[in-house]
Formats: structure tokens, sequence, C-alpha cells
């Protein structure tokens, strides 16, 4: 009986690994290293119960890592800047984080490498839009994967959640006239937004993994469900909740003044940068985002999610 392959999925209790370890827990076909910090959580507890071998590692520290990926065949990988070691601290920190990551999987003979990357925005908006520093940092972590010599490197970009509706991101406020303001900075109604039910992550690397590194290697795979404008967002939230939804555009002066969470330069700018690029850019690899469908035929619309998140109305 041959032996199945070990992969190790970085952020296992989180919104993408998780979903990346579930899909591939649920094959039955691969032996998971399901990596958290906190393996006592009850989401470790529940991902060791599905069969996961839960492993404490935390990706700032080098010897944990070269733990974790020791024995490994194929890894999972995304870095994430929310970190309280990362934002409002050292936003390089998540760059290196990345880089010392492919180091230590190119020195324990990793055969394929699948990492969670975004956009350069700074050179796709030609200078405009310097700051957006978790889109920037993991594309210079791509970049360098690339010319590291890992025999296999796949790049996964997701799109914007759909998760990220109705949370800090874009809250949804009750306004003076009994209506819900879906709050967006610098988006109007007409703008699009490229969305992702950060669920459906799982089933589609699970279906990468299952085709293999052959069709895979050196590809970009954009992790997109559909463009929606910002009126049809407003549109279904009315139509599945029964009650009426409106855009807020949020300028500068409002952010400050109202939303202190979003007031930093690399959110405000992260903003811009989607109005006017996309929320995973203008590559021409990751326009076809059909790609995510063929991969996953069962991925969300936006409705769909609504429908299941909010509740059918009547």
């Amino acid at each position: 009986m041959s032996q199945k392959p070990l992969i190790i999925v970085s952020g296992a209790t989180g919104a993408q690994g998780g979903s990346v370890v579930n899909s591939l827990l649920a094959t039955g076909l691969y032996k998971i290293r399901a990596l958290t910090r906190n393996p006592n959580s009850d989401k470790a507890k529940a991902l060791e119960s599905k069969g996961a071998e839960v492993f404490k590692c935390d990706l700032s520290v080098r010897e944990e890592v070269e733990n974790a990926l020791s024995g490994a065949d194929i890894a999972w990988i995304v870095t994430n800047f929310l970190d309280p070691s990362i934002i409002g601290k050292d936003p390089g920190e998540e760059e290196r984080q990345g880089k010392m990551i492919a180091d230590i999987a190119k020195e324990k003979g990793l055969n394929w490498l699948i990492y969670s990357s975004l956009p350069d925005s700074t050179t796709e908006s030609g200078g405009k839009y310097p700051d957006v520093t978790h889109f920037t940092g993991k594309n210079h972590v791509e970049q360098y994967i690339r010319k590291l010599g890992i025999p296999n490197v796949t790049f996964a970009y997701l799109s914007f959640y759909s998760q990220n509706i109705g949370t800090f991101f874009l809250p949804l406020i009750s306004n003076e006239n009994g209506e819900i303001d879906l709050v967006i900075p610098y988006f109007e109604e007409n703008d699009q937004l490229l969305l992702i039910d950060v669920r459906d992550t799982g089933p589609i690397i699970a279906k990468i993994i299952e085709e293999g590194p052959t069709k895979w290697n050196g590809k970009k795979v954009p992790i997109a469900s559909e463009n929606v404008t910002i009126k049809q967002i407003t549109d279904v939230l009315t139509k599945v909740t029964g009650k009426t939804h409106k855009v807020r555009t949020l300028n500068d002066e409002d952010i400050a003044k109202d939303f202190p969470t979003l007031n930093n330069k690399s959110l405000k700018q992260m903003f811009k940068y989607e109005k006017e690029f996309g929320a995973i850019g203008k590559d021409n690899e990751l326009q076809d985002i059909t790609i995510a469908k063929k991969l996953h035929p069962n991925i969300k619309t936006f409705e769909q999610y609504i429908l299941e998140t909010y509740g059918k109305s009547d």
C-alpha cells in the first residue's frame, strides 16, 4: 500500500486555510498536517477529530516552520496581514515570513508549493498606490518563489471575500430612515467588486491538487465567483432580507471621522486600487474567472451566499 502524500496547510483554523484543510480531509486521499499557533483551540480540536495532524507553528519562527515542513510533499501557504504582529506594527513582516517559508520549503525538498498571492499594486498602478503592503508584499514573495527552484509552484489569487460584507470592512448600518446602509470607502453604485465566498477556496485547491502539478506548475489561478456592482449587492440584500439597503460611499473625511479602523494608508489605498484595478488586478492570466467554476462547479454566487447567510425572504 502506497503512503498518502503529506500536505501542509497553514492558517488551518482561519478562513482560507480552514476551507482548504477541510476540503482535503474530505477526500481521504492525503495525510494532512494542519498548522496553527493554538492547537488547543476548539477549531484545532475539531480538525484533529476529523483526522488532521494538528501542529503548533508560528509562521514567524524559523525552527517551528522547519519542523512543520519536514517530510511534506505539498504545502498550501497563506500569511495573514491582520496578524497582530504585522498590522499596525511591522507591515514588512508578512513578506519576511513568506520568503523564509519559501526558503525552508526549498531546503526541505518540498515538491509543490501552493501560495496565496495578490497583485503588486504599486507596480500595477504605476506607483499611484504604493502603500498596500499586504498586496505588494505577497507578490514580492511570489516573485521570490518563482526564482527559488522549487520543482512545482502555483499561485492562488483570492478576490474580495463575500464575508467582508457586514464586517468592519463593509459594515451594514441602520440609518435614520429605517433603511440599511452598505458602508464602503470610495466605491459608488456602478463600481464593480469581484467576490468569492472564502469557503469555496478549499474545493478549488483540492481539485487543483487532484489534477496535479504538471497542469498547474507556474500558474496563477483566480479564486473568484463573479463581478457584481455595488448596486447589485444592495439589491440582493434588499431582496433577501426584505429590508431596503442603500450604498453609503465614504470619502477620506468620512473615514477619518466615523471609521477609524479603516483610517490608514494601506486600507484606504486598497479600496482605491480595487475600485480602479479590481480585487486581483488586471493581469491577463487572472481575467478568466470561469476557471474557478470549472474547478468547483458548485461555487456560490453572491446571491446564494446571502441567501445562505441571511435566510430566504417570504
